[in-house]
């Protein structure tokens, strides 16, 4: 489970819109209840999607990005907790593409976006056992 602030996903949200009709991506950071395995997203950060396919279909997350991601965790103490993307006109399911580079242990946040409208958010973890997308529970607090 994975929860967000309304603030944060405003943000998210924003970056989905503003990127329309191509794919937005970013990082979550935050922290992990290492009981509950509760992931409490604390802050995103935006990455300019430097794919070089269609960015209509696909986004890149580069070496720099992530080693600037991992740099970000050392200095505030937080964790690198997934990452998340839009789906211009398409829905928030993950694509074989996103399945093909994901990673264990991360939330994957998916936003649909229609003609500069956001309509659903969902979350996915990658599942070792079956090598598939399972659903994640997305709580949105105040």
């Amino acid at each position: 489970m994975i929860t967000i602030s309304k603030i944060h996903l405003s943000k998210i949200k924003h970056h989905a819109i503003e990127t329309y009709p191509y794919e937005c991506c970013g990082a979550m950071l935050g922290y992990v209840d290492s009981k509950t395995n509760l992931r409490i997203l604390q802050r995103i950060i935006p990455i300019q999607n430097t794919s070089e396919e269609d960015q209509r279909q696909r986004f890149s997350v580069t070496p720099k990005d992530y080693e600037n991601l991992e740099r970000i965790s050392k200095e505030t103490g937080m964790t690198l907790l997934g990452f998340y993307h839009s789906h211009p006109d398409h829905p928030a399911q993950p694509s074989k593409t996103d399945l093909n580079f994901a990673w264990p242990n991360f939330s994957y946040i998916i936003v649909s976006v229609y003609d500069r409208i956001f309509k659903d958010i969902q979350s996915y973890e990658l599942n070792l056992d079956t090598e598939k997308f399972q659903n994640e529970s997305v709580t949105i607090e105040e």
